[in-house]
This record gives structure tokens, sequence and C-alpha cells, in this order.
């Protein structure tokens, strides 16, 4: 199956931390509107794209994939112009300093600024590394004073580290990979269905606040109340030095969509996925993933009554970082096996 990497670059490098979604929903629309019958978006910032089905007896059927990043808002500005910030999302603060960040300012002009740490030397430990929290950190956008600095950022404004993607052989890397990766691959498995007859009412939906314990997830669960969810998210690859297969799992990049097994997925249809990737001669991997998941399968898996949800993973190297690394052929895996299974209704 064809894969729109330039499509992907683009949304990755959109500034859209959890809660402020709208710009990269607005772009995916526009992108979706070629192959659905409908669009509509939901208060809470959801874009639910529908393709109608045409048989008797249609199931709903939703494929979801969060939209939002990790990020940081602004919460203070001091008399000299620096800046101080809080986290949103799971971000590790000991990679923030030294990075540049990427901030929408003042009437959404972009606003370039690097975070500052006090230097080692300066360090009453020196020689120590430390465990830094936001407060010991500030961004400095360059100007001399805190007049000068609001004319450019006011405190609220959201911004994301800097990072342009680049493609190296098969591998794509870059910021918001998670998830902007599998928001892209509902543009591919939406384009390939657009062309097919199908049975079911099929719903794509670009959720929100994903990194905030699935917000946007746990609406459209109760809204929808689908037959099933297959979830599209990414999941940590461990093809890297320090991790071990026997604690961390054995997931590699290029081998293949990861399906997950658990209690937070439903096992018959995870056993039908498997077979049908099987039957298909498909790469793909395994994940056991014996708790909840950090996933919107999370909060779908128990909305209303219970849905019987599918966890469909790409794996990702570096996961919250400016250089989450991802494979394109696992992409490409995870839509044929999405496809597939809508096409033939597997999951009956």
């Amino acid at each position: 199956m064809e894969f729109n990497v330039s499509f992907l670059k683009h949304i990755s490098s959109i500034i859209a931390p959890s809660g402020y979604e709208k710009e990269v929903i607005d772009v995916w629309c526009k992108e979706m509107s070629q192959y659905v019958d409908e669009i509509n978006l939901t208060n809470i910032g959801n874009a639910v794209a529908v393709k109608h089905g045409c048989g008797d007896k249609r199931k709903k059927i939703m494929i979801t994939a969060h939209a939002d990043e990790i990020g940081i808002i602004v919460t203070y500005i001091d008399n000299n112009g620096y800046l101080y910030f809080d986290e949103i999302g799971g971000i590790d603060t000991n990679i923030l300093p030294g990075r540049t960040v990427l901030i929408k300012g003042v009437d959404n002009n972009i606003v370039r600024g690097c975070i500052g740490v006090k230097p080692i030397h300066l360090q009453k430990e020196s020689g120590s590394k430390q465990s830094l929290n936001p407060e010991d950190l500030w961004i400095d956008i360059n100007v001399d004073n805190k007049d000068s600095a609001l004319k450019l950022v006011e405190i609220g404004n959201v911004g994301t580290l800097e990072s342009l993607a680049y493609q190296q052989g098969n591998k794509l890397i870059g910021k918001a990979m998670d998830n902007r990766c599998s928001l892209s691959a509902i543009v591919s498995i939406a384009q390939k269905l657009a062309k097919k007859e199908c049975n079911d009412d099929i719903y794509y939906i670009a959720t929100t606040q994903e990194e905030l314990r699935g917000r946007g997830a746990q609406t459209a669960a109760f809204t929808i109340n689908p037959d099933i969810c297959i979830v599209l998210d990414v999941t940590h690859a461990t093809d890297y030095p320090g991790m071990s297969p026997v604690r961390d799992g054995e997931i590699n990049l290029g081998k293949g969509v990861v399906i997950a097994i658990g209690p937070n997925m439903d096992n018959e249809i995870t056993k039908k996925v498997v077979s049908l990737a099987k039957n298909l001669n498909l790469s793909y991997q395994l994940e056991v993933c014996a708790r909840p998941t950090g996933t919107d399968a999370n909060v779908i898996q128990i909305s209303r009554n219970g849905i019987c949800t599918l966890l469909l993973s790409i794996p990702c190297r570096y996961m919250h970082s400016p250089v989450e690394t991802i494979d394109i052929e696992d992409l490409k895996s995870c839509c044929t096996l999405v496809t597939k299974l809508i096409e033939n209704r597997y999951y009956l």
C-alpha cells in the first residue's frame, strides 16, 4: 500500500499540544474530506469523519488516532523577559536544556527560543547530574525586558520542541510521530476504502488530549458507541542499546505493525486479526500488555457498557523526544491490515 510521507512530514511539523490541536485537525479534515461522506467536529475538538456503509444490518466501526503531542505552556514572564513554563504531557525534563522551542505567540506568530539551565560549572554539585524540574529551566527569546517579551509572547501560549522531520531510507525521524504517523495512516486507509463498497459505517476519529489520559477518545466512544473500535498509536521499539527483551519486550523497527494482546483489548478480535495477518503473509509483531495501556484504548474499552477494542501500534524509538523514529514499512503493514480487516469484515 502506498503511504503519503509528505503529508506526515507536514502534520508532524504543526505545533499542536494537548488541548490545542485545532490546526492539525483542520489540515487532517481537509485531506480526509476527499474520502468520506461527512465530517463533524465535537465540543472537545475531535474530528469525526464518516463513510456510510451500504449493508442492511450495518455495524459501526470506529478507527481512532490521537492528534495531540507533548508540549509546553508559558506560565510566567519575568522582568528580564525570560519565560517560565510547565509541561503538557509526559516529558523527560532532563532532555530539555539546550533545546530550541517554537512557541505560538501573539497573533499566532511563531517565536523561537532556547531552553536555558545553569551551566554545569556553576552548579552546586559540579560533575553530578541534576534531576531537573520545569521550574529549574527557562526559555530565552533574546529580548531585554518583560515589555519586549510581551509584544511576542503571552502567558498561556503553547509551544513544542523544534524538530524538522527528515527521512533516512525507510526511517522517518522527527517530533510528534506519536501519533501523527497513525493520523496519516488513517488517511491512507480512508483513501483505499473510499473506492470500496463497505457494508458497515466507518467512523474515522482524530482524537484530542490523548496525552492527558484520553479525554477526547472517551467522549468519542461514548457518543458513537461503536460495535468495534480499532485504536492506532505508537509503541516503544526496543531495538536499541540498554533494552531487555525479557523486561521491555522485543519490538523492532521495520518488522511490521504491532498487535497488542492483554486485558485492555478484546481477545476474540485480537485473535482474528493475528489470523488475518498470517493469512495475508503480512509482517507483524506481538506486544503483551498485562495492564491498561497508555493509549486511547484504555478509556474506549470501558465506555458505556464496554466496547470491543483492538490496539494496533507503530514501533517508535525515543518516544516523547524531538527525534521520534519510525519505519514507513511498519505504517504500510498497519494500513494493509486494517483495510483488509474492514473489506472482509473479519471482525464478525
